[in-house]
């Protein structure tokens, strides 16, 4: 655990409060989340973690260690030329766009098939909300739909698409993606056809006192 620092949760909410009101938000997330999680740890460095979309573990009773990627929605910029703060989620199409089929592009969080999280912990800090989505099947949902997302606009009627974010020497390219919307995309997902509808038990075998079914493999 070199590249972060491991805390039971009175530790990790104390240095929380020094460390300040961002941390001390995703210590209290967590543990509503999670309110018998044993260990949080936080990577502080920069790392092979980090590089591969984890910016958290949460640890259960169990032995189960859950891999989060945190994202703050920027408060200066989460509010509209009406004041009103953005409720919607940024899609990250491009983590370095530098124009149409450059080569240097870099894939976003949202599409990257080598990221290593179980989950997005999405905060928007205006709302006092964040969003908590399984990380693969958000993936699966942006890669079918993003298409569709680029041509729509907002309740206020403002385009979705392209939203760019500028950086030292290049930009991030995203998408506004309503919550209604992206977790509907998600459940579609989440169910798939299975097997051919017609399902029936054969015919049984009684050996000594057992009854045996043997599917002749129609349905595989």
């Amino acid at each position: 655990m070199s590249n972060g620092n491991v805390h039971d949760f009175a530790e990790r909410l104390a240095f929380s409060h020094a460390a300040g009101a961002e941390e001390a938000a995703w210590v209290r997330f967590y543990q509503d989340v999670w309110p018998t999680a044993t260990v949080i740890v936080r990577i502080d460095a920069k790392s092979k973690y980090q590089e591969i979309g984890i910016d958290r573990h949460v640890y259960l009773p169990g032995g189960k260690i859950l891999a989060i990627d945190e994202k703050v929605r920027d408060p200066i910029k989460a509010v509209d030329r009406d004041g009103d703060p953005y409720d919607d989620i940024l899609i990250e199409e491009f983590s370095v766009w530098l124009g149409e089929r450059h080569p240097k592009n870099k894939v976003g969080w949202t599409l990257d098939p080598h990221k290593q999280c179980d989950y997005i912990a999405y905060a928007i800090p205006r709302l006092n909300r964040c969003y908590l989505m399984a990380f693969e099947l958000l993936r699966l949902a942006a890669a079918a739909r993003l298409d569709e997302w680029k041509r729509l606009r907002d309740r206020k009627g403002r385009r979705c698409y392209p939203l760019d974010a500028l950086n030292r020497g290049y930009q991030t390219r995203n998408c506004a993606v309503s919550w209604e919307r992206l977790t509907a995309a998600i459940s579609e997902q989440s169910v798939r056809s299975y097997g051919s509808g017609n399902l029936a038990l054969p015919v049984p075998i009684i050996q000594t006192k057992q009854a045996v079914f043997e599917w002749s493999g129609d349905d595989e």
